[in-house]
């Protein structure tokens, strides 16, 4: 039996079905609502679990369900999302530290550091492995997609395929971001990065 509402336009109600007794505070209107779905169908899940959706803000685990994380995606100091532990990249790609550009045609910022980029390219020839995956469209998208899978970058791409401009130097031998930055034209910051993972690289 439902109480009046008070103040809130909640009240207690109270819930006996197969699986057990539901109390708390729920919206009148939604519990009516329920009440008339659970007399004429045949829930597929415990009543009493779906009500606990309702009114309690966490994850509720129910057999038979794969529940959705709620955890944030990870990222590092500067608030950019980093790839977590993926395992080493492709052979291809060990030895050198991997600098990985997020690039759009119609990003701005992507314009801004495409000279600062070329130029580091050229110094760190032999040095570092550079690549470019191209997020301008979904046709550009889907072939950035095929390349970085293929690469061991697949996980890093889906991180970050939403941030253009954003670089990273990557450790191949362990797939992870040594660092990320955001439409940065600092060339000695590049160079550092690279530096650091060619340090994790030696025996």
């Amino acid at each position: 039996m439902a109480e009046r509402p008070q103040g809130n336009g909640l009240a207690p109600e109270r819930l006996r079905i197969a699986d057990g007794i539901f109390q708390g505070p729920i919206h009148l209107e939604a519990a009516a609502v329920l009440k008339a779905f659970a007399r004429t169908h045949a829930m597929p899940i415990p009543l009493t679990a779906l009500l606990l959706t309702l009114v309690v803000p966490q994850p509720i685990s129910l057999a038979g369900f794969v529940q959705a994380s709620t955890t944030p995606p990870s990222r590092d100091a500067s608030g950019w999302v980093a790839q977590k532990q993926a395992g080493a990249l492709a052979p291809s790609l060990q030895g050198k530290p991997v600098v990985v550009d997020i690039y759009a045609d119609w990003c701005s910022k992507c314009q801004t550091i495409a000279p600062t980029l070329r130029s580091l390219q050229q110094k760190k020839a032999g040095k570092a492995t550079f690549l470019k995956f191209d997020v301008s469209n979904a046709s550009a998208l889907k072939q950035s997609r095929e390349r970085a899978r293929a690469l061991g970058l697949g996980a890093f791409l889906e991180a970050n395929r939403s941030e253009p401009s954003l670089v990273a130097v990557i450790n191949p031998a362990t797939g992870v971001a040594v660092q990320t930055f955001r439409a940065s034209t600092d060339d000695g910051a590049y160079s550092a990065a690279i530096k650091k993972t060619q340090a994790m690289l030696k025996p």
